[in-house]
């Protein structure tokens, strides 16, 4: 399989327009309304043209499967990730794959020293898989944001280039990456 990250192109706006209005990925985002077909274009193209975030477009050989981005503070050296694999019909194990080929560009190509993730409480496929890839909990926040009328915890996780590159010699995660 050859599995690769690559830059969001103009012809991604639609797949990620189906992609962000699936329940299953909003049920998992700070904001959980379905997205207008106008609010995304205007947020997609504030994408393209933002120079303090990178979204890349997780690949199997031709086939889109998923998103990354990163929220960037280039003075500390650290962003905030989110991700999520959007077609249904990707294999198990995606998931995995995908994130630990996005950490990689993330220490090293973009040069961060720190990666950070925040996960609603309630979505446990998230939190052992921030675990899995050897993130420790920074932070438990009670009753963080508030989602059609009901409080919601959010879970902050971290993970440092040198424990990344420490914890994925015992992943056994198979990948080849392509570079951009």
């Amino acid at each position: 399989m050859n599995y690769f990250l690559r830059e969001l192109k103009k012809e991604d706006k639609d797949i990620l327009y189906k992609w962000r209005n699936k329940e299953e990925i909003r049920l998992h985002m700070f904001h959980s309304t379905p997205i207008s077909y106008e609010q995304h274009v205007k947020w997609f193209e504030n994408v393209l043209q933002h120079q303090s975030s990178v979204y890349r477009i997780f690949m199997n050989q031709n086939t889109p499967l998923g998103l990354v981005s990163f929220k960037i503070n280039p003075q500390h050296q650290t962003c905030f990730w989110g991700f999520y694999v959007g077609e249904e019909t990707a294999p198990k194990g995606t998931g995995s794959i995908m994130c630990s080929l996005a950490l990689d560009y993330a220490f090293d190509y973009l040069k961060l020293r720190k990666v950070i993730g925040e996960v609603l409480a309630f979505n446990k496929k998230s939190i052992k898989l921030h675990q899995k890839l050897g993130f420790s909990q920074e932070g438990y926040f009670n009753k963080e944001i508030i989602r059609d009328g009901e409080f919601i915890d959010v879970i902050r996780f971290a993970l440092f280039e040198e424990d990344w590159v420490n914890h994925k010699k015992q992943l056994n995660i198979p990948y080849i990456q392509r570079s951009d």
